[in-house]
Order: C-alpha cells, then sequence, then structure tokens
C-alpha cells in the first residue's frame, strides 16, 4: 500500500509540475463498472479521481487512481470446497494515460486513450498473497463541456496484464486482463 501511495504523490506532483508551464489542469472523480473475464472473474464498480493537463490542444496526459475495498464474486469452486459461495476482493489501481482527441470541438471531443496501469487485487476472503500486475491500457475517450469549466467525461478502457498468482503459486500465470466502463465530472482550471 505504500508503493501505491507513494507512485500516486509522485504522478499528482509530475502533473501539476507540467501545469505551471502551460494548458488547462483538469481535476474530477471518476466511477465505472468492471468486467474481468479473466481467471479472477470479478465484477463491480471501482470510483477514484482522475487528473488531466493539456499538453496541447488535441492531446492531454492523465493520471486516474481507481479503488473498491469490496468487490464480491462467486468463489472458485475446488477439490476442498465444491460449492463455494461469495467471496470479497479489494482492488485498487493507478494509471497514467494518454488522449489524443481526435475530434475536438469546443463543445466535445473524442478519440483513443493509450498508457499504463499498475492496481493490486486482493482476495480478502482466504488471505493468500495479493495479485499485482502492471498492464497496457487501451481504449476510446469521450468528453462534453458543459461549461467553461464543468465537463463531464466517459468511455471504454481494456486493460491487458498477466501476473502470477501468488507466492504460493509462483509457476502459475493468471490472466488480470479486464474492462472498465467509466463515466466522471471534472472541474479544469485555466493556467495560461
Amino acid at each position: 500500500m505504500k508503493k501505491i501511495t507513494f507512485i500516486l504523490l509522485l504522478a499528482l506532483l509530475s502533473i501539476q509540475a507540467y501545469s505551471q508551464r502551460k494548458g488547462d489542469l483538469t481535476v474530477g472523480t471518476k466511477g465505472g463498472f468492471v468486467y474481468s473475464p479473466m481467471n479472477l472473474k470479478y465484477n463491480g464498480v471501482l470510483y477514484g479521481i482522475d487528473v488531466a493537463y493539456s499538453l496541447s490542444d488535441p492531446l492531454e496526459v492523465v493520471f486516474t487512481g481507481m479503488m473498491n475495498p469490496s468487490v464480491p464474486r462467486d468463489s472458485i469452486p475446488d477439490k476442498n470446497n465444491p460449492h463455494p459461495g461469495k467471496e470479497f476482493l479489494s482492488v485498487y489501481s493507478t494509471s497514467l494515460d494518454f488522449r489524443l482527441y481526435l475530434i475536438n470541438q469546443r463543445e466535445w471531443g473524442i478519440g483513443p486513450a493509450l498508457g499504463g496501469q499498475y492496481y493490486i487485487v486482493n482476495n480478502k476472503s482466504n488471505k493468500l498473497d495479493a495479485n499485482k500486475a502492471f498492464g497496457f491500457n487501451l481504449g476510446i475517450h469521450g468528453r462534453v463541456n458543459l461549461t467553461d469549466n464543468l465537463v463531464l467525461n466517459g468511455g471504454w478502457r481494456y486493460t491487458n496484464a498477466k501476473t502470477k498468482a501468488s507466492k504460493i503459486f509462483s509457476d502459475l500465470k493468471f490472466d488480470m486482463s479486464y474492462n472498465l466502463f467509466y463515466l466522471g465530472v471534472a472541474y479544469t482550471f485555466e493556467l495560461k
């Protein structure tokens, strides 16, 4: 958890250092539905913060931190427990993305997003080691300017990641890829 906190602070300070030169800084909240059909098979809601800095008119760099300390999933059956019930996962993620608005109008914009993400999925039910992964993000992002300073944004992002399951099963690799559908609201500070 200390590493995640350090990464979050470092990324936030880096973005703010950029923002002193030129461009707009957008700070907001984000919520989304995560769908993971792979080995971990969890579905649930994530929420967090979104900080974006406009590098040029169509390009921005974005730092996102999202979490949910209690995402339910159906337990995976094994020979010791053939009919398991529900268990809960805690999910924490940080990502750094670049968004390029291919269509960039005054009122709205849409385009691809590309970046990287580090995240942790911890099974709180069985107390095994947390699954940690680094993945690459690819998606589409859109924004609507409600006022000069208020922005509504949303999109879809796919994260491709594989990791070792835990120290106990170090020879197994888990596919921790997932889809995230998100929506957020943000406030833009004009720093020019």
